[in-house]
């Protein structure tokens, strides 16, 4: 039986959790050891073949105790049993200050392992250097297949790089009797993203506050309206509730909040409801997928260029035009009945696994 050791985004987010999931679910005979913590066993209990390492156990503490560097000779030698490692995620190579310590763990790995990336996007990035050092280290990787064509085109002379639509493209999402009086709603707490320098024109105060006049113009007007909390730990719950206490029409407004087990019942939700509003990323691929109406809220330049790729030509909001959130402006797909279709990306994300399916196959 084949092993891989995997790396991925763990603090129960829709987005990364379905991205987990679907890597297990594809590769049902390879045994997937996760290093992480304790609560995602919970999270992928069904996912069998996904063996959960926690790293705060008993027998790590004590290793730490005794000599830190026996925790990392105890996960070393996890990683050398593993016949591959693959780090399945979006926003993974984005530039820090850090970034040369970063670079080094990259050409590390990749020089002691089989490694693959799939799934992910570059930047949003500031320097020459890192680009090219990050240019370097793909070379030297097994696979790695960005989803999105700026990312690949950045890296154009380099053979080692592939593209492929988001992986999510390929969920399953649930076929669910659509209520034509039910919008869902992704929000997210700007207070870090108003940190990004593209991205600042918009406090998290004013973010909060759109996205009350958003909720509130459609719950006055008979639409039950969703709030989609994707990801408790950054903050998107706090901000769910914060934009209900403020809107009108309470009434109207439920709150969803995402723990980790509750997946097919969120996914549920976004297949039931007419018009997906999103502020998260996913939640714009996978109201897409589900063939839904959507009006994306961009908070990062990854969702514009998934969405020039897909030739998307309906009404979106950026962040970096505060103008353009707007309750007129988020109803104009829905009155209009914009939507695009998805098949061929739907088709095409599987191509994230070509690699690796012949890596795990021979």
């Amino acid at each position: 039986m084949k092993k891989i050791f995997l790396y991925a985004y763990d603090h129960i987010n829709l987005g990364d959790d379905l991205f987990i999931e679907t890597i297990a679910n594809r590769y049902p005979d390879t045994e997937i050891y996760f290093w992480t913590n304790v609560q995602n066993q919970k999270v992928f209990e069904k996912q069998k073949n996904l063996k959960i390492i926690d790293e705060n156990s008993t027998k790590t503490k004590m290793l730490k105790k005794i000599r830190p560097s026996l925790a990392a000779r105890y996960k070393a030698g996890i990683q050398k049993k593993c016949d591959a490692q693959v780090y399945i995620g979006g926003s993974i190579f984005m530039e820090y200050p850090t970034w040369k310590n970063i670079v080094s763990w990259w050409q590390y790995q990749s020089s002691q392992y089989p490694f693959f990336v799939l799934g992910a996007n570059f930047g949003p990035y500031h320097t020459e250097e890192y680009r090219s050092a990050m240019d370097k280290v793909y070379t030297k990787l097994k696979d790695i297949c960005f989803r999105d064509s700026y990312s690949k085109n950045l890296f154009a002379d380099n053979d080692h790089v592939r593209q492929a639509p988001d992986i999510l493209f390929s969920y399953p999402m649930p076929k669910m009797e659509e209520n034509k009086k039910q919008i869902f709603i992704s929000v997210i707490s700007y207070k870090d993203k108003e940190l990004n320098s593209d991205f600042d024109q918009m406090t998290n105060e004013e973010y909060i506050e759109k996205m009350v006049q958003i909720t509130s113009g459609f719950s006055k007007e008979g639409y039950q309206v969703i709030l989609a909390s994707f990801c408790r730990e950054e903050g998107d719950l706090d901000a769910a509730q914060e934009i209900k206490n403020r809107s009108g029409q309470q009434r109207n407004i439920t709150i969803f909040d995402y723990n980790g087990t509750n997946r097919k019942q969120l996914l549920e939700e976004m297949s039931r409801s007419i018009y997906i509003i999103a502020t998260r990323f996913h939640g714009t691929i996978l109201g897409l997928t589900a063939g839904k109406s959507v009006f994306p809220i961009l908070y990062s330049d990854k969702t514009k260029y998934v969405l020039e790729d897909l030739g998307f030509h309906g009404e979106y909001a950026d962040l970096r035009d505060p103008d353009s959130l707007s309750f007129e402006n988020a109803k104009k797909n829905l009155e209009s009945g914009y939507k695009i279709d998805v098949t061929e990306s739907v088709q095409n994300a599987e191509k994230h696994f070509e690699k690796l399916d012949e890596f795990l196959n021979n």
